[in-house]
């Protein structure tokens, strides 16, 4: 008798946890070992996946009961404190927000699906900016990102976050940097990396990415030039040591600055290890005592205050 398959979301699966069995792609009418039981899905590979618009993968019928337990695992050691009434309405537009970017991601053109996403990044920002100063709310607004879709809505929630409390108020650039935090990686769906690539070829080609991303906005007529130069300088740092332009100082648009922070601290989130606190609080650490020099001196310690009081 042979073996049976059920499929898997790609949302089902922990990133940095060993499996509990083997996962299989289905490629050319037969099933392909991914990794095996006990191997671990790291971001890169995960990262991978979305860019390839893969969206299910398969398990055995007789590991579903094991995947399902798996799945249900929390990083956290305790789930965030309830959102106050206020803030009830932010958990259902990070949702809406996800879902269309996910779309874009899976997107064979996604260059027709970017405006639509001018809506949810919109009501996004309304929702954000009613949260309090800096009160115990990071663990509200940041989740564990496993992907380019997670930490992209990261990233623009917590830009969001952070220009607010810098005293950016006018809605209209509010709305310029959720919608460059949003969208800062999608230049990453036109990257071109193979699969025999060796880890330093892939990581160059990756560097292509916000200049394809900023050409990708480029037909787009409802997407400010602002969110353009965001998504292009969202990799250029303080030192001059970034990419693609190796901008300097007060060459960076004002806006990709605080991107560029809250960018740099959603990804040394997402590599670290524990509770999502204790993740926090590295990163925080990360970037004051050892990646200080690649970003605007002014922001980041305001920045640093902001995150610090919010962890």
């Amino acid at each position: 008798m042979s073996e049976q398959f059920v499929s898997c979301g790609l949302e089902e699966i922990l990133v940095g946890e060993p499996l509990p069995g083997s996962l299989y792609l289905y490629i050319d009418f037969r099933f392909i070992t991914f990794r095996a039981a006990g191997d671990v899905i790291d971001r890169t590979a995960f990262e991978r996946l979305e860019l390839k618009k893969i969206r299910t993968l398969f398990m055995l019928e007789k590991d579903r009961k094991a995947f399902t337990d798996w799945s249900q695992k929390t990083l956290a050691s305790a789930p965030p404190p309830p959102l106050p009434r206020e803030n009830q309405a932010f958990s259902q537009v990070r949702q809406d927000a996800h879902r269309k970017l996910m779309d874009i991601f899976q997107s064979n053109h996604p260059d027709r699906m970017v405006e639509q996403t001018l809506a949810s990044s919109k009501n996004l920002v309304t929702e954000v900016m009613k949260f309090p100063f800096a009160v115990q709310t990071l663990a509200q607004l940041q989740t564990f990102s496993r992907g380019t879709v997670d930490h992209s809505v990261n990233v623009s929630i917590l830009s969001v976050y952070l220009a607010m409390q810098m005293g950016y108020s006018h809605a209209l650039i509010l709305q310029h940097v959720g919608m460059g935090g949003l969208l800062h990686d999608v230049g990453k769906l036109k990257v071109k990396i193979d699969d025999n690539d060796s880890p330093e070829e892939a990581a160059r080609k990756m560097q292509e990415h916000p200049s394809l991303g900023a050409r990708l906005l480029e037909g787009q007529s409802k997407i400010p030039n602002e969110v353009r130069m965001i998504v292009e300088q969202h990799h250029e740092c303080h030192d001059g040591t970034g990419y693609p332009k190796k901008l300097r100082g007060q060459h960076i648009y004002d806006l990709a600055r605080i991107v560029t922070i809250a960018n740099a601290f959603d990804e040394l989130v997402g590599d670290g290890k524990g509770t999502l606190i204790e993740r926090q609080r590295r990163a925080v650490r990360e970037l004051d005592e050892n990646l200080f020099k690649k970003f605007d001196p002014q922001k980041l310690e305001k920045a640093l205050k902001i995150l610090k009081l919010g962890i």
